[in-house]
């Protein structure tokens, strides 16, 4: 019996290494999407922490040149917390179209493995009945050397 060989096995490749950079790029979107959340978190708290210092200097006595420059502050942290989120919002349309490319990638390869097996079943069908065949003729040729 001859070994079995799909006739598109190097499209089958293809297709598997298309959807193993898919996923590549998939995961390195997400892991990106997770640091720029995390810088954003920070910039959260730097926030806050700024909303808290300017209470607590508006409470105690200080001079007007510290609390603008504690405001100021707030404010350039306030526009990095817009400017992160902008970001953030790109990272999350990245994210979703390699999850999208991913997907396609996904489907074209299990069309082109169920191709392969469906190529396999059909294969070893054809081989049972040959060797049906060839057991059929030994049974007829030893039949017949029996009966002369």
């Amino acid at each position: 019996m001859k070994v079995f060989q799909f006739h598109l096995q190097k499209v089958l490749d293809l297709k598997e290494k298309e959807k193993e950079q898919a996923e590549w790029a998939f995961g390195k979107s997400v892991q990106r999407k997770n640091e720029e959340e995390w810088k954003l978190h920070r910039l959260h708290e730097q926030r806050d922490e700024m909303s808290l210092l300017l209470q607590e200097a508006q409470a105690q006595t200080c001079s007007a040149a510290q609390l603008l420059s504690i405001n100021q502050y707030k404010l350039s942290v306030e526009r990095s917390i817009a400017s992160q989120k902008r970001t953030l919002r790109g990272c999350e349309q990245d994210v979703e179209r390699c999850q999208s490319r991913l997907t396609e990638r996904m489907k074209e390869s299990q069309l082109w493995q169920r191709l392969r097996e469906r190529s396999l079943a059909q294969y070893l069908e054809t081989e049972k009945i040959k060797e049906q065949k060839e057991l059929d003729e030994i049974g007829t040729q030893l039949y017949l050397r029996r009966s002369n």
